[in-house]
């Protein structure tokens, strides 16, 4: 797997993927201050613009470490970060990880999601060699289900109890998409 000196910049048609910055701490607080974006997260909301940058410096290390790359969504119309996509739980040695992403809730139903979600899955399969990419979703979030599906994901298994949250334990399944499926990437 590959190992990079500089963040790998991705464009689509309309977005520009690029590491998310100091600078976009006001657009990472307005997302994950959200409790209605974060409901299936598995994370808090931030409460005070103090704790962006801290997330910020959480994604960089992701990436400074080789365990996880988090690409800032950008409109190129306004070059606005409207949210973030990314890999996380590398596993190099068996060349697979797990995708997560979250979208302003100002900016859903546009596709840009699925836009976005397409490049960084030919880059982690073309670029940076994964044979699997996961994705564990929450059942009761059927938009998330219906995305990965779209983007020729298969359903697994139901994991019981997978995730805590709010001080509950929520069922989560599991999707996965291989190199060797994923004839359009």
């Amino acid at each position: 797997m590959n190992t990079y000196d500089h963040f790998p910049l991705i464009e689509t048609e309309r977005l520009r993927l690029r590491p998310v910055l100091e600078s976009d701490a006001k657009e990472i607080f307005e997302t994950f201050s959200d409790r209605e974006a974060l409901q299936y997260y598995g994370m808090e909301p931030l409460t005070s613009m103090d704790e962006a940058p801290a997330l910020i410096n959480a994604f960089e290390k992701g990436f400074s470490s080789g365990s996880a790359i988090r690409w800032g969504i950008v409109r190129k119309e306004e070059d606005k970060l409207i949210g973030t996509c990314g890999f996380h739980n590398w596993s190099k040695s068996d060349r697979r990880t797990e995708l997560g992403y979250e979208l302003n809730r100002k900016y859903w139903h546009n596709g840009y999601m699925n836009e976005a979600l397409k490049a960084i899955i030919h880059y982690g399969f073309n670029g940076m060699e994964f044979n699997r990419i996961a994705a564990v979703i929450r059942p009761e979030n059927t938009s998330s289900r219906a995305l990965v599906k779209k983007l020729g994901f298969q359903e697994e298994a139901l994991l019981q109890e997978h995730q805590r949250a709010d001080e509950q334990f929520y069922d989560m399944y599991i999707y996965s998409l291989l190199k060797k499926n994923a004839e359009i990437y």
